[in-house]
């Protein structure tokens, strides 16, 4: 079961990133309903297991699609690092994630 969600979350992810902007896939995403009562406390999918949704800010919103439908407290954050010569952007779920190395935290949205 868990497979076959992690697949559909990771398609739809990026079938929707793949025509809207970041804001509206959440939006969109926002409109599905969770489950009634909270789960027990469980882990966010693996970044293995979310790969089709592509970069790291697809694969953020996969897995916390994951953790919203069951409703677990967490935030994706996007951040950003370097200068104009050398610049990277990285998505990533806190606080089951670490952000890597000098990366700036840009936006937070709590989910």
């Amino acid at each position: 079961m868990v497979r076959v969600e992690a697949f559909v979350w990771s398609a739809a992810v990026r079938l929707l990133l793949g025509v809207f902007p970041a804001e509206r896939v959440l939006c969109l995403l926002d409109a599905v309903p969770r489950l009634r009562r909270p789960a027990a406390t469980v882990e966010p999918l693996s970044e293995r297991q979310v790969a089709l949704a592509g970069a790291c800010l697809g694969r953020a919103l996969a897995r916390s699609q994951y953790l919203r439908s069951r409703r677990q407290p967490h935030a994706v954050v996007i951040g950003v690092r370097g200068s104009v010569s050398a610049f990277a952007a990285h998505a990533w779920l806190e606080p089951y994630d670490a952000p890597g190395d000098d990366f700036i935290e840009l936006r937070r949205i709590a989910r």
